[in-house]
């Protein structure tokens, strides 16, 4: 029995040990990259032309081309790549050019149950790039916390301009656009902010809740100076989530920015097809994702791989300014 159970403990040790150098040994296998082409990422309700879907896509295929000039997606090691496309919301009156994301894809290398190397493909770690999708999300934005139907969402306070046509909220939120052009985004005031909570409020059906809520709505409304109300909104405060500061007591930077997309921002003489607006999330503090990266690397036995995690490391302004020159002009 001692013999036996000797002999399993041995077997399981040889078997844990062998998958932990085949893992290792696997993050230096060279790997492929192919883009998952299709026309059909509009649905034909947004009605966008044929034409300018198809040539839609060959500005995709640049930008991912542009993406894979990172040294990760150059000389593939440890993962397949692939690069696919999803549709986004399209019907927006604040919307012009064709919109989509592009999803990157890192399928890492590992043994089967056959000792076969395979790699996932059922929803792999993966990192995104928005095209024309003028409300971005993100850390400290959301287009569905206020009112999605006229295009006001929440911004965050911290900006940075890291050289006209590129801006960074938050240390990580990127947003790339034609610095000639009005701004892409501006301030919803307070009382625009306001009659837009009084419009959500107003489709209460309970009539005890709508008159309790119209009582509220309107004693926070008459504390609104003539001059506030004229003044950019913040999502913060009371029943109305309406603000005229970005603070509250002795916390001056607790509540988000509400802006709208700018319609003057659109280049509407240039085709549909064109990428006017470019969003993705990249955490600027490099240390800490390289850090990450190297816990990644002690467990390489388990979990999904590396392959994201030394890409997002490495992932650099000088790879984000690439992406400026595709930008419609």
């Amino acid at each position: 029995m001692n013999k036996t159970l000797y002999l399993c403990v041995l077997i399981c040790f040889s078997s844990l040990l062998s998958i932990s150098q085949n893992a290792g040994s696997l993050t230096d296998r060279p790997g492929t990259f192919e883009i998952l082409s299709r026309t059909d990422y509009t649905s034909p309700d947004c009605g966008f032309p044929k034409t300018e879907v198809a040539a839609n896509l060959q500005r995709i295929i640049n930008l991912v081309n542009v993406v894979r000039k990172n040294p990760v997606l150059t000389d593939i090691k440890g993962f397949n790549g692939r690069a696919r496309i999803y549709n986004a919301l399209c019907k927006q009156d604040c919307g012009y050019g064709v919109p989509a994301r592009i999803s990157f894809e890192f399928s890492s290398f590992f043994y089967g149950k056959t000792g076969k190397v395979v790699y996932n493909t059922i929803e792999p770690p993966e990192w995104s790039v928005y095209i024309n999708m003028v409300n971005t999300l993100g850390s400290g934005f959301s287009s569905d916390v206020f009112d999605r139907d006229k295009c006001y969402f929440t911004v965050p306070l911290n900006k940075r301009t890291v050289q006209p046509g590129i801006d960074i909220y938050n240390n990580e939120c990127i947003v790339i656009y034609d610095p000639n052009r009005p701004d892409y985004w501006i301030p919803v005031t307070v009382e625009e902010a306001f009659n837009s909570a009084r419009e959500f409020s107003a489709k209460e059906e309970d009539q005890v809740a709508a008159a309790y809520t119209k009582q509220f709505l309107d004693s926070e409304y008459a504390e609104f100076s003539a001059g506030d109300l004229k003044k950019p909104a913040f999502f913060g405060g009371n029943l109305s989530r309406v603000g005229v500061s970005p603070g509250m007591g002795e916390q001056d930077s607790i509540f988000p920015r509400i802006m709208k997309v700018n319609p003057a921002y659109w280049n509407r003489n240039l085709p549909k097809a064109a990428i006017q607006f470019i969003t993705l999330n990249s955490i600027q503090n490099k240390a800490y994702l390289k850090e990450e990266y190297a816990d990644c690397l002690k467990h390489t036995d388990t979990g999904s791989g590396c392959a994201l995690s030394r890409f997002e490391a490495e992932y650099s302004l000088e790879d984000v300014k690439r992406l400026q020159f595709l930008i419609g002009k």
